[in-house]
């Protein structure tokens, strides 16, 4: 089922991305933390989603789903929801529209992965962990703290991820997540 709806929602994108109504899409959620090591279930499919300067509501009727613009107090710039039906259930995807600073550091090293049987663009771990803190719930930050133990990142990745929390404004979030060694 999660199969058969990953592969949809990536060819919709991937055809929406050559008809120029969005910049770039990549995994996130819990299917992303899988894809870097760690066993997750979740109920539903989550990518990030760049629009460039395409009108959301347009994507949004290209691909079937609703768009709700963030408000003034919401940190997304947007959400896109929609349903996919497979194997007889309702399968939840939400395509997030990043703040532009998340943005940059989420697009910037997308890698293509294995998930699910399907080759789907992924953000790289180290952003996946910046944007778990971002996301601030208890779920993510455990999902943040599962991917690090995983990965096992060295000194010069633990200050990168250090470096990235600053600018992000997620130093203390990132400081507590790593440690004293930090």
């Amino acid at each position: 089922m999660f199969s058969e709806a990953l592969s949809q929602i990536i060819e919709r994108l991937a055809q929406a991305q050559k008809a120029r109504l969005l910049h770039s899409y990549a995994l996130i959620g819990g299917f992303a933390v899988s894809a870097w090591g760690v066993a997750r279930a979740t109920q539903d499919i989550d990518l990030a989603v760049a629009l460039g300067t395409s009108d959301p509501y347009v994507l949004a009727t290209r691909l079937g789903a609703t768009y709700e613009p963030g408000g003034i107090d919401d940190p997304l710039q947007g959400v896109f929801r929609l349903n996919l039906r497979c194997e007889g259930q309702e399968v939840p995807v939400q395509l997030i529209v990043l703040p532009s600073q998340f943005a940059a550091i989420a697009f910037n090293q997308i890698q293509t992965l294995r998930v699910l049987d399907c080759s789907v663009p992924v953000v790289n771990w180290q952003a996946l962990v910046l944007l778990k803190l971002f996301a601030g719930g208890p779920i993510d930050i455990q999902d943040a703290r599962n991917i690090l133990a995983v990965r096992k990142p060295g000194e010069t990745q633990r200050q990168d991820l250090i470096v990235q929390a600053d600018v992000l404004g997620l130093s203390k979030e990132m400081r507590a997540l790593l440690g004293p060694v930090a």
